[in-house]
Formats: structure tokens, sequence, C-alpha cells
């Protein structure tokens, strides 16, 4: 029998651990919960920091490890508790130090884990609010620091990245809130400077609408792309989206 490890580490790939050459995302998730739930008990510290790292490390499975992390709270809560709250911790490190790609990968895990039940609507739209108070502080001419601004937009890009994976749930969940994040995003797009730099702009398209793309910058573009997708109900090719 393969290790718990190793189920982790190849979830979601054709891996003969899953004893099979194709890929059956319910059938692997499955495998690896009713492993690591005989594990618990035995490598309780183990599993949590190899599944910690391999979220970080591979963030493309983070839906994969997100429904893992739900099915072992219904078995061990103080578990689950354990990896939130290491989770919150590592997050806020990851904003002290200026680290973006895990401030980017923490925040989509924390939006999984709010659709696997794990982690409350309302809590991660304090998260949410609290970057978007911290952008539109920071772009102030009075309070803040405009020069500044490419931090301010990195927050407001890291929620926004993060409404593909769970905008829908949290338009049912919490409409109210999340309506008021939204609010906040388009008077944030509405006091920042539109930035012209060709290294930060969104790719043309080849289309016709490209003139209209071209004048746009990245920020501007995600959200309009955010726009279209919350106007689709949420749905999308995950391949047309790169967030």
């Amino acid at each position: 029998m393969s290790s718990w490890r190793t189920l982790i580490l190849r979830i979601g790939e054709k891996s003969p651990d899953y004893g099979t050459n194709s890929v059956d995302f319910r059938d692997h998730i499955e495998t690896c919960f009713g492993v690591l739930r005989r594990e618990l008990d035995h490598r309780e510290d183990d599993i949590f920091k190899f599944l910690l790292e391999c979220a970080e490390q591979l963030p493309h499975k983070i839906p994969l490890y997100g429904t893992l992390v739900g099915l072992l709270n219904l078995e061990n809560d103080g578990f689950v508790k354990k990896v939130v709250e290491t989770i919150h911790t590592r997050l806020q490190e990851a904003l002290d130090c200026g680290n973006c790609s895990t401030i980017r990968i923490l925040m989509r895990f924390l939006t999984v884990l709010m659709c696997c039940k794990v982690v409350q609507p309302s809590a991660l739209l304090v998260v949410f609010e609290t970057l978007l108070s911290s952008a539109a502080t920071i772009v102030d001419e009075e309070k803040g620091n405009p020069s500044w601004q490419a931090c301010a937009d990195f927050y407001v890009t890291c929620i926004l990245s993060c409404l593909p994976w769970g905008g829908s749930e949290l338009i049912e969940q919490v409409p109210e809130e999340i309506e008021r994040v939204i609010v906040g995003i388009e008077a944030y797009l509405s006091i920042r400077r539109h930035c012209s730099d060709i290294g930060v702009s969104a790719f043309e398209d080849s289309d016709s609408t490209h003139k209209v793309h071209s004048e746009k910058d990245f920020l501007e573009d995600l959200w309009g792309r955010i726009q279209d997708l919350s106007n689709n109900g949420w749905k999308l090719d995950s391949g047309n989206y790169d967030t």
C-alpha cells in the first residue's frame, strides 16, 4: 500500500499509487482520506506539516487539499482548527514580509476551505475587507502614500483572484457582505491611478476588441473579467482565467 505522504503528494495525478492510469478525483479523494483518517491518531503532526507544505508548493491542487481538510474536519475538528489557525498565522507573516506568492496562495486556500465548510464566509470577508481597507489607505493622498499603489493594487488583485474559487458561495451565503466588498473594490478603482506601464498591462486580445483591452491596465482588465464571470453565474472554463 502506498504511504500517506505519497497519496497526498500524488493526488490528482495519473499515478500507480492510486492503482489506475486515469484520474478520478472522487476516487483519489476517498482513497487518500481513508488512509489519512487511519493514520491521523499516530501521525497528526507529520500529516499537518506535509499537507500544508503540499498546498503551498502545489497550489493547483488546493481544491483537492481543501476537500481533504473538509472531510477530516468531520473526523477531527481539532486537527483542522490547527490547520486554519496556522494558515492565518502564515498569511499574516507573509503580509508582514511582503511575500506576494504566499499571500496569494494562502488566500486561495482559505477561499477553498470556505467552500468546504471549514472557514466561515464572514471570516474570509474580514480578510478581504482588511486588505481592501489597507489598499484604500495606501492610495489616499492625505493619509497614505500613493507611490506605493503597486502594493495596494496587489491586495485588490488577491481579493479578485479568490472570487472565481468562491464567488458563487459568497453570493449565496453572505450576499450583503460580499456586495459591500464589491462596492469597496469599485470605490478603490475610482481613486487609483491608471497604470500605463506595458510591463504590467494585460495581454492584448487578437480579436476586434483588442483596442478596448489594451486601454486597460492589469487590475482594470481583471476586474472586467470578474464582472463577466459574475454575470455568467460564476461558471467558466478554468483554462480561460489564470488568476
